[in-house]
């Protein structure tokens, strides 16, 4: 089953760490953040992104967005388990 998800995140501060641990994800990282809000001190989200990279994630996977770095899970194939660790 496939899910369209997530919103585009930057967190100013705060570094993530992903680890996929079941299913797959489309994430897309840098670009420039469409219609960017501030939701919390340092912490913004944003409906879409212009440009960016594009990856698929799957199980085993560590992906590494450093703070300030727009990141956006698109599309989302259910069930999409993963840990995440934030680092500041």
């Amino acid at each position: 089953m496939r899910y369209w998800a997530g919103v585009v995140e930057i967190h100013e501060l705060d570094t993530d760490i992903v680890y996929v641990l079941k299913g797959s994800a489309q994430v897309i990282t840098g670009g420039t953040p469409v219609g960017m809000k501030m939701i919390a001190p340092h912490e913004f989200r944003a409906p879409s992104v212009d440009g960016g990279e594009t990856r698929r994630l799957v199980p085993g996977d560590v992906l590494i967005i450093p703070n300030g770095v727009p990141h956006w899970f698109k599309e989302v194939e259910a069930p999409f388990d993963y840990y995440v660790v934030k680092v500041r």
